[in-house]
């Protein structure tokens, strides 16, 4: 029996090991994409105060 809980441990540990690696990767792809969407927003005044200084 105790063999059995040690697998059943492990296989609970390597699941949350896996949820805690997915849950990293998401945090890092979340801060990449609103860096990204700021990125873009900056860009856009940017081109919209060159126009209104072109004309």
């Amino acid at each position: 029996m105790t063999t059995k809980n040690n697998r059943q441990a492990s296989k609970q540990l390597s699941e949350l090991e896996r949820l805690k690696a997915e849950n990293r990767a998401l945090r890092v792809e979340n801060e990449y994409l609103k860096k990204l969407e700021a990125l873009v927003q900056r860009r856009g005044r940017l081109k919209k105060s060159t126009k209104s200084f072109k004309n």
